[in-house]
């Protein structure tokens, strides 16, 4: 793996991430809790719909292009991802737009939703095509262009929600999602024709069918696995929202939101290790075992930071966003949503440990054409949250949902570490990586005693310092 570009991916993942942060404190703070749990409502169902259109040719695709040998046959891959995208995409859809009365007015008895849900079948039209085009940047390696569009598209992202939000409230967020995503799917469209000009060579029907079996030989493992992956992360507005007030609803789909921050780190790696790792697999098998576990170490270590430091400090972070961001809205964050810090904990464990395993997937199974592990970890992630929530009659409900994703997803983790090496031969974890995650579990203990924040904050400051000198940075 070319570590340099998953620095520099990283770096571009955190500033999309600053900005999105800022317009997520933005969104927050203008829209009401009970409108921020309608949204996250409608978002989830959306969500749930719209992952059964993905059938894995965004990662299909990515490994055959970047495993293609010119622009014609990597035009022919896009061209052949596209028109199988929308054929499954149109039925989707349509579906959701027919059946969003029902979901409002007889599902869920909230009429307010059917227009976001209609609006939102638009928005998964336009995202069919844009995920094809992320995926052909990313197999032909146009990194720099990715980490520029990412880090530009996030600033263009907040000029689009403040008018809405302002001038339509709750409809406008969903106005924005639709605009913005026109604009995206636009600049990338633009891009991806410029790349391809002078090699517009469409495939023929033979072509086209070895097209589709070669992205879908890959493809369709990476489709059950995004559906069970996509269930998991959503699962909870969607079901406890039948039951619980928009209020509770909007408390944890917050929660959710702070904890699932955790993937950046992930996702910023993902984008470089899928294409260059095939490259490797492909091109020097026996250097891909000291590649992936030297790029995927430093991964390890910034996921496993991030998140003690975002359990540690997750309060007085707010309370600083509170303080800068005073002049918008009424009541603070961490007054509003006050119920929502508790939730955390769990669910930032469970997105730590689903940043792994999509590590794991992207950066062995996925280039080594090993996926029944991969599939079966993420089936345990789902079925096993789902379990344990309804193994125990908690009174709290969203407090026990949430141990239960992380459970599920701590266990489903274990169980993909043992699969790598059963599939692959090697154990995708170092010493140095078991020490380092023992040494934070010690600060944790410290933490849930009710020791000084800042004390622990530069604790484990010094013992990351070290470790990462010692042991990462080699």
């Amino acid at each position: 793996m070319k570590f340099s570009w998953s620095v520099i991916s990283i770096i571009s993942r955190f500033f999309a991430v600053a900005i999105g942060l800022i317009q997520s404190v933005i969104i927050v703070k203008l829209l009401t809790v009970s409108d921020y749990g309608l949204v996250g409502l409608v978002t989830s169902i959306a969500a749930i719909v719209g992952v059964y259109q993905n059938l894995g040719i965004s990662s299909g695709s990515t490994r055959e292009i970047a495993a293609a040998k010119n622009k014609d046959e990597a035009f022919k891959v896009f061209i052949g991802s596209t028109i199988v995208r929308y054929f499954i995409s149109l039925p989707l859809v349509l579906g959701l737009f027919i059946f969003a009365p029902y979901l409002g007015n007889v599902y869920y008895h909230r009429p307010e939703i059917i227009n976001p849900l209609r609006i939102f079948s638009l928005i998964l039209f336009i995202q069919a095509l844009q995920s094809v085009l992320n995926s052909v940047i990313q197999g032909i390696k146009k990194f720099k262009f990715l980490f520029i569009f990412q880090a530009l598209i996030s600033i263009v992202s907040i000029i689009i929600y403040i008018p809405f939000l302002i001038e339509y409230g709750y409809l406008g967020y969903f106005y924005a999602l639709l605009a913005f995503n026109i604009v995206s799917t636009l600049v990338l469209g633009i891009y991806v024709l410029k790349v391809f000009s002078g090699h517009l060579v469409l495939p023929d029907g033979a072509e086209l069918k070895m097209i589709v079996l070669s992205v879908f030989k890959i493809g369709l493992f990476v489709y059950f696995i995004k559906i069970l992956f996509m269930q998991w992360q959503k699962l909870g507005p969607v079901l406890l929202g039948k039951d619980l007030s928009d209020e509770m609803i909007g408390i944890f789909s917050f929660a959710l939101l702070v904890a699932s921050k955790i993937t950046t780190i992930s996702d910023a790696v993902t984008d470089v290790t899928l294409p260059s790792m095939t490259s490797v697999f492909e091109k020097s098998k026996h250097e891909f075992k000291n590649v992936f576990l030297k790029g995927n170490g430093k991964a390890y270590f910034l996921i496993l930071f991030s998140s003690v430091f975002l359990i540690i400090f997750k309060f007085e972070l707010f309370q600083f966003v509170d303080f800068i961001f005073s002049f918008i809205g009424k009541d603070p964050i961490t007054t509003r949503y006050s119920s929502a810090f508790r939730l955390m904990d769990p669910l930032i464990l469970a997105f730590w440990a689903y940043s792994h395993i999509n590590l794991l997937k992207s950066g062995v199974a996925v280039p080594v054409r090993k996926l029944w592990g991969a599939l079966i970890s993420y089936a345990i992630m789902f079925l096993l949250t789902i379990a344990i929530y309804y193994s125990y009659g908690f009174s709290d409900s969203l407090m026990w949902f949430s141990v239960a994703m992380g459970l599920g997803g701590l266990v489903a983790y274990i169980v993909f570490i043992f699969f790598i090496k059963k599939e692959v031969g090697f154990y995708p974890i170092t010493k140095g990586d078991i020490v380092y995650t023992f040494l934070s579990l010690f600060l944790l203990v410290g933490y849930y005693s009710n020791l000084s924040h800042l004390i622990l904050g530069f604790i484990y400051l010094g013992i990351s310092y070290v470790l990462y000198n010692k042991v990462y940075s080699k």
